[in-house]
């Protein structure tokens, strides 16, 4: 018997709500199923802290380390101002925490469109696009953003 894979874009385009983060300006939305909470970033204890990030928020007992990114998802050394919330995302096998601008949710259909060609990478972490009423959106996935930091972390560690 041969089983189909659903491919990722599929998957997404089944996604009924999204998180919006809003990183300097930028929109990225994330599955609303793998937003866990959301924090202050006033919570960040800046003595814990991992390769690359900023420190680390405490949640139901364990250390959640967070990451700062640009709108081209770069990894910053430092929080810019302006950046107050920290959405702690998680889908079961990633658990971090990213300081954003804003954070709010996106409920009903957004309707995805395939990432061109010109734009298409296997490193990208944009997996589709979205027009919003604010302008384009880039989707992307907790595991998304979790390779691009192990990558990043991996050059550091070379």
């Amino acid at each position: 018997m041969i089983q189909r894979t659903q491919n990722p874009f599929d998957t997404l385009r089944e996604i009924r709500a999204f998180t919006r983060l809003t990183l300097d300006g930028r929109t990225w939305l994330l599955p609303q199923t793998e937003v866990q909470a959301l924090e202050m970033s006033l919570d960040i204890d800046p003595e814990v802290r991992t390769p690359l990030g900023v420190g680390a928020i405490a949640f139901e007992g364990e250390w959640w380390p967070v990451y700062c990114l640009s709108s081209e998802l770069r990894l910053l050394p430092h929080i810019p101002a302006g950046r107050r919330i920290c959405p702690l995302l998680n889908n079961g096998a990633d658990r971090f925490s990213l300081v954003c601008d804003q954070v709010e949710t996106l409920v009903g259909s957004s309707r995805l469109h395939p990432v061109p060609a010109c734009m298409a990478s296997r490193n990208s972490p944009i997996q589709a696009l979205v027009l919003l009423d604010q302008g384009l959106g880039c989707v992307t996935t907790t595991e998304s953003i979790a390779r691009l930091i192990a990558t990043a972390e991996d050059r550091v560690d070379a």
